[in-house]
């Protein structure tokens, strides 16, 4: 199999929620070609959602040594370290970061919002929906289940 098949087939498994195959494609991609952006990347989500945040760190980490203004990587660091309970604040810059480089990607200004509702900040998130919905109109209705998911909580505290 050619890299570009590995890769395919790892996005393949990937997206069929076949984690432990992903992985396995992905790391024997790696060893012929250790810098490939693409499978540090995929490989990177594939960790994060085995739930093995610290190695999807690492990977993403990497990927960055590569390429430091790589906005997926920026992305999947964010969210492994929130997830493995890492420094919050340098995960949410990461997620800030990949807003910057990549402003009209939806994925990490969502996944912004969603962390810091999930870490409690719930005003942050508020304001951070605020700014991210006029910039993707057709995620309205996600945009307004998340606002009144924050006001019940934000009503809650009250």
């Amino acid at each position: 199999m050619t890299i570009q098949e590995m890769l395919d087939a790892a996005r393949a498994a990937a997206t069929a929620n076949e984690f432990a195959r992903a992985e396995a494609l992905l790391r024997e991609l790696l060893e012929s070609a250790p810098d490939n952006l693409p499978a540090l990347d995929l490989l990177g989500f594939v960790l994060y959602f085995s739930d093995r945040p610290e190695e999807g760190e690492q990977v993403c980490r990497h990927a960055l040594e590569l390429e430091p203004d790589h906005a997926y990587a920026h992305k999947g660091l964010g969210l492994n370290l929130a997830k493995r309970g890492g420094d919050l604040d340098e995960a949410l810059g990461h997620l800030r970061r990949a807003i910057e480089l990549k402003p009209n990607w939806f994925d990490p200004a969502w996944d912004l919002v969603v962390t810091l509702k999930n870490a409690g900040r719930l005003d942050e998130a508020m304001s951070e929906l605020e700014q991210a919905r006029p910039c993707f109109p057709e995620f309205a209705r996600r945009w307004a289940a998340m606002e009144n998911e924050l006001r019940r909580r934000l009503q809650a505290r009250r």
